[in-house]
């Protein structure tokens, strides 16, 4: 079962901060302050939750519009304890009932990523090369809600700050290459990372001229049973620098008392 935690993540999905591990980092060794790549590895780790499945709901504001788009996430951490499987399927508003997202993170290549479209009756897959592009009309993109690997960036220290009734690490982490910078959409990201848990609250974005141009909060943390030091964070906020646009995903229901089958997160079975 999941219980609540007794302090208030990104984070993602999901999807969030949508960032990953290759390998969880080796703990400081006396006392001293870990390094800025240990606690970007060690944040992604509480993200490594095993089975677990959710009712999601995915605002999307526009000014004084709002779009609603409901269903339900599952997810399912693979052998490796690294990578995760997690499936999107859709179920309200009528125009995109039956529409399936499912992601198959993998750290040693890349990331594989499908959209069911009920309407045509399709599967289409997502290249990487696509991964900035936006998750069902939201302000989140696919890596957002992804998990990415570490040495896939550079990473720096940048502060110790207080954040929300907590102390929290500022890690600034860019993409290595240009390639990998274009696939994600950003030229480097902020992330604020609490001391006592790496939990992971707040994450800024920047575009190729350093510019922030969104910034995700993440909170509602919850611990899961019999999985010490991992959490599923319940709300996530992105909210654009312009425009008036914002988008909120929250999860419901969680429940991480359950095995799920491999196969339901094959791309064959999304129209199903």
């Amino acid at each position: 079962m999941i219980r609540p935690l007794t302090l208030r993540l990104a984070g993602a999905a999901l999807a969030g901060v949508a960032v990953a591990i290759v390998s969880l980092a080796a703990p400081a060794q006396d006392g001293a302050k870990p390094s800025a790549q240990q606690i970007f590895e060690r944040s992604s780790a509480t993200e490594k939750v095993a089975d677990w499945q959710a009712d999601s709901q995915l605002g999307i504001r526009q000014g004084e519009r709002v779009r609603s788009r409901g269903g339900v996430v599952y997810n399912k951490l693979q052998a490796d304890a690294v990578d995760s499987h997690r499936l999107f399927r859709f179920a309200t508003p009528a125009d995109v009932a039956g529409t399936a997202v499912l992601v198959h993170e993998n750290a040693a290549s890349q990331d594989d990523l499908w959209i069911y479209f009920p309407s045509m009756g399709k599967t289409r897959r997502i290249l990487a090369s696509n991964k900035k592009d936006s998750f069902m009309g939201s302000d989140f993109a696919y890596a957002d809600l992804m998990a990415q690997d570490a040495a896939d960036f550079t990473h720096s220290l940048l502060a110790d700050e207080p954040c929300a009734n907590a102390t929290c690490y500022v890690v600034q982490s860019v993409p290595r290459d240009a390639k990998t910078a274009a696939s994600l959409g950003y030229s480097k990201l902020v992330a604020t990372v609490r001391k006592h848990d790496f939990a992971a609250v707040l994450v800024r974005y920047f575009d190729k001229s350093g510019q922030e141009f969104k910034r995700q909060t993440i909170s509602g943390h919850l611990a899961v049973a019999n999985q010490p030091g991992k959490l599923i964070a319940t709300r996530r906020e992105m909210v654009a620098a312009k425009g008036g646009r914002s988008s909120v995903l929250t999860l419901k229901n969680v429940n991480s008392n359950r095995t799920l089958r491999e196969d339901l997160f094959i791309e064959s079975r999304l129209g199903q």
